[in-house]
């Protein structure tokens, strides 16, 4: 990942009112909105701005492809460091919504 995406990812998901929301659902152990958040919400958001400073269409799909999982792991990073959650814990939750479907 590239610098510039790079800080991006981390600006956008260390604004505090973002960390405030991901602490509360947190705190409820809901697992699947916390993923939909972290890994849908905010990835595609920090995407498609990086796409269009890029100068590609809305969402290019081979930057997405190509960046995807490293902006979510800045995510899961961030969440961990506010949180105090450790990586491990949320490996398991994220585990525990994958088993149960």
């Amino acid at each position: 990942m590239d610098e510039k995406l790079r800080e991006l990812a981390e600006a956008r998901y260390r604004q505090p009112m973002f960390l405030k929301a991901l602490f509360e659902l947190a705190l409820d152990e809901q697992w699947f909105d916390l993923q939909h958040m972290v890994q849908h919400d905010m990835a595609k958001a920090i995407l498609a701005d990086y796409s269009l400073e890029q100068g590609q269409d809305y969402l290019n799909q081979k930057i997405y492809f190509d960046y995807w999982e490293d902006v979510i792991e800045v995510g899961w990073n961030a969440f961990c460091a506010h949180t105090g959650v450790p990586r491990e814990k949320v490996d398991k939750g994220l585990a525990s919504l994958r088993d149960g479907f």
